[in-house]
Order: C-alpha cells, then structure tokens, then sequence
C-alpha cells in the first residue's frame, strides 16, 4: 500500500564553514592526514543520547518539521524531493 505524506523541511548543502558548525549539532576534527566533521543525531531508542553521524562536504543537513537534524547524500536528497530546485 503507498501512502503519501506531506511535509516541510529545511536543508542546507554542508560546506564545512564555522558558520554552519554554529547553526547544528557538529563535531570537527583536524587530523595530520585532514579533517574530519560529525553530525550527532540523537537516538530514538535511548533519549538524551546522541548518536554521531559521519559527516561530509556537499552532503545536506536536513531539520524535519520536529527540529531533528539527520545527513544526506545529494542523490538520496533529491530522489525524496523531486520538487526541489538543484
């Protein structure tokens, strides 16, 4: 059975600025080798707990509707919202 859901969400490409690690829930991490970034996501099983997400340049950090952040690819991106602008 397929269901159609409607919903708003904000989504931002990742660039790896100061300025976006102000705005979300990141980790970074400089490394002799290069950096690296993580996008806690908090856990639905346990709350209070945030479970760390790699996190890449050019990937979307998207807030759903409840203000919970997760990361996407941006094909994965756009096969979920067609709709949306490229």
């Amino acid at each position: 059975m397929n269901k159609t859901y409607t919903t708003t969400v904000k989504a931002e490409v990742f660039d790896g600025s100061d300025e976006m690690m102000s705005h979300y829930p990141i980790r970074h991490y400089s490394h002799a080798w290069g950096e690296s970034w993580f996008l806690d996501i908090p856990s639905r099983l346990t709350p209070g707990q945030n479970n760390p997400s790699d996190l890449l340049k050019g990937q979307y950090i998207v807030t759903n509707s409840n203000g919970c952040v997760f990361n996407m690819w941006p094909n994965d991106f756009y096969d979920l919202f067609p709709e949306v602008e490229k």
